[in-house]
């Protein structure tokens, strides 16, 4: 029998168990299917990807509900659809849905963004509940020694 590495099976597992913790927690935020919300979380990561990649902006937009448009990065259609192996048709119909509903929007350039949304209050307990899961999952792999 073919062996493996002593570390694959419990970080595999964690792995799951993280990946799902994030799908619910999302879920419970934006009420929908689960391609909706792999299209929400790209939208999502694009949208703040330019902030959080600047320590200064991080530290800046602390304590503020809403970072500055011009900081706020996005992501077309064909990207979105791109990333996730997803038909552009059905990317379409489901940002469309997703805009209607106000959990995203396009700009003036037909780019697709999150809709500031952080002094939204369910917003606060989904985002503690995914760093929960980013607790559980540190810890779990540490009881078998793996580094994070």
């Amino acid at each position: 029998m073919a062996s493996i590495p002593q570390d694959l099976r419990p970080k595999a597992y964690a792995s799951l168990e993280l990946l799902l913790d994030v799908i619910y927690a999302t879920r419970t935020l934006v009420q929908a299917d689960l391609e909706s919300i792999a299209i929400y979380l790209c939208v999502a990561e694009a949208t703040m990807r330019p902030v959080l990649a600047d320590p200064a902006r991080v530290r800046a937009l602390s304590t503020t509900a809403r970072a500055p448009e011009e900081w706020r990065g996005s992501i077309t259609m064909l990207q979105v659809a791109d990333r996730l192996e997803i038909p552009r048709e059905t990317v379409r119909r489901k940002v469309k849905q997703l805009i209607e509903r106000g959990l995203l929007y396009a700009d003036d350039r037909g780019r697709i963004r999150s809709t500031p949304n952080f002094d939204n209050p369910a917003v606060a307990p989904a985002v503690d509940d995914v760093h929960d899961a980013v607790r559980r999952y540190r810890e779990r792999l540490a009881r078998y020694d793996i580094d994070c």
